[in-house]
């Protein structure tokens, strides 16, 4: 069976497969779309996550539009970091190009496609495909790369965390260990801790475990756009006043001044704004670097991120000394003072800089070799409710976070009618994630004054724009103060909500082990 992994990243996509003479991964190299990176273990290919609208709506993808420096003629077809705008709670309204509406939806659709048709020449074939996705992505997320799937044909779709992927990919080498990855890439920072146990006698891992993750949601794109303010502040200047081609200009040179304070002490490149006839000149020290990344509270963001891995891996029995490997991946652990940082956490002789742009696909290739992942909910599963007396919401819980899965709930849930004649029972259904944000504070000079991590309660409902689920029809109606259904939650192995409701008049069985969000 013909397996192919996508690492849909926010700044670049890695696509790879098993190579069927070695058995080893091999990263594919589309002749148009994919741009090469040097690093120290040699070449690799990556596809910049890009795309442009052109005239008559003609679509350019991935390295075409970088190197054909498309984002500068008209920066309203340009798309870049729609993954984060896929992710996010609240999209951003689509746009109207050329009388097309394009959402981040439909971009990040027609990207994937565009990979999946430059696989083909590939004569691969694939039966099954393996989707990677940060830590801390939302269930409906999950769902659109599961409907991907489905319209991309083919007959199996798995998911996993990016992280825990790259870790797979450590610890089956070395079944019996203890491997956490860090994960700092373009648009969040993960990190996984896993455990593998060896099958006795065979071949394969008996037991891949995930003991703790955590994440943030902040990433290199952040970063370009700090470097970005920073210079913009010490000149006087504003977004506004240098208008969006200044911008994309600018946010071009803060990435290119990033990678290279990854190998030296200083970097400095220029722009010339021949539209307003400004010279802009950036130049920018590795300690001035972290000064920003400290004062925008990133290093402190991975700090609590180490902290809560360790301790929850303490309260399962594992201890910061068990950690045999740490690896870093992802394009933003280049960084010098991400570096430093994980290894005064951890010591040198354990922190490691793998593969930075291809652990996490080549990682997710071991799923088929592991006959059992075991993992737990990173956000819990709650039904939101209003309280009218508090004018605010509580939640009740279906299942914890922390909660190992696949699962079941306990106790069933038993629902009533609100109003009499009622014929549908509809609950508001999501996951409860505590979510950190950095706030900063500048006075009128952009001198720092204040900053902190806090962190807030956060509730994604598993049907689009919040919609409440319904999850029975009643035939005949409801009457008031009859105990009417009988839900029972459980979570199957892909972290999917399903449940059974059982009409307590009729007898009927109305749903059985249907997905949640799609009951209807």
């Amino acid at each position: 069976m013909t397996v192919v992994a996508i690492d849909f990243g926010t700044s670049n996509t890695v696509v790879c497969t098993l190579d069927p003479a070695t058995q080893t991964p091999r990263t594919l190299k589309f002749k148009a779309i994919s741009r090469g990176f040097e690093t120290p273990g040699g070449q690799v290919f990556v596809v910049p996550t890009l795309v442009y609208v052109q005239k008559e709506n003609r679509l350019v993808f991935g390295e075409q539009v970088r190197s054909q420096r498309l984002a500068f003629n008209e920066t309203e077809r340009l798309f870049q970091a729609f993954k984060r705008d896929l992710a996010a709670d609240f999209q951003p309204p689509p746009r109207q190009i050329d009388g097309n509406s394009y959402s981040a939806e439909s971009v990040s659709e027609l990207f994937i496609k565009e990979i999946w048709q430059q696989i083909e020449p590939e004569k691969l074939q694939p039966k099954n495909v393996i989707f990677t996705v940060p830590v801390g992505a939302f269930e409906r997320y999950l769902d659109w790369f599961r409907d991907i799937g489905e319209k991309l044909g083919v007959p199996e779709v798995q998911i996993v965390d990016e992280s825990t992927a790259a870790a797979l990919g450590y610890a089956v080498k070395r079944p019996g260990s203890v491997v956490l990855v860090v994960d700092f890439g373009g648009g969040t920072l993960d990190l996984s801790l896993v455990r593998t146990q060896a099958a006795s006698g065979g071949q394969k891992i008996l037991k891949a475990e995930v003991i703790a993750k955590s994440d943030a949601y902040v990433g290199g794109v952040d970063i370009d756009v700090w470097i970005v303010e920073h210079y913009l502040r010490r000149i006087g200047s504003s977004r506004q006043e240098i208008k969006e081609i200044g911008w994309q200009n600018l946010l071009q040179i803060a990435e290119k001044l990033k990678i290279q304070l990854s190998t030296a002490s200083e970097a400095k490149d220029s722009w010339f704004d021949d539209e307003n006839f400004i010279a802009h000149e950036l130049n920018l020290s590795r300690d001035e670097l972290e000064e920003i990344l400290e004062n925008q509270q990133l290093l402190e963001q991975l700090r609590q991120a180490l902290d809560e891995v360790v301790a929850v891996a303490y309260n399962k029995g594992v201890s910061k000394t068990d950690i045999e490997l740490v690896a870093l991946v992802g394009g933003s652990c280049l960084i010098p003072a991400v570096q430093q940082l994980v290894i005064s956490y951890f010591g040198k002789s354990r922190v490691k800089i793998g593969k930075p742009f291809e652990a996490i696909a080549h990682g997710a290739l071991t799923l088929p070799q592991i006959i059992e992942v075991e993992d737990y909910l990173r956000h819990g599963y709650a039904i939101r409710l209003w309280e009218p007396q508090m004018r605010t919401y509580s939640y009740f819980p279906l299942f914890e976070k922390g909660t190992k899965y696949p699962c079941q709930r306990d106790e069933p849930l038993i629902l009533q009618t609100a109003l009499e004649g009622q014929r549908e029972i509809r609950l508001d259904i999501g996951e409860l994630a505590e979510i950190s944000h950095a706030e900063v504070t500048f006075d009128a000079l952009g001198r720092m004054t204040s900053g902190s991590v806090h962190q807030e309660s956060e509730f994604r409902s598993l049907e689009s724009h919040h919609e409440q689920v319904c999850v029975a029809h009643l035939d005949p109606p409801g009457q008031l103060g009859i105990d009417r259904i009988e839900v029972n939650f459980e979570v199957n192995e892909g972290r999917v909500l399903l449940a059974t409701v059982k009409d307590l008049l009729t007898r009927r069985v109305l749903v059985e082990r249907s997905a949640i969000a799609k009951l209807q």
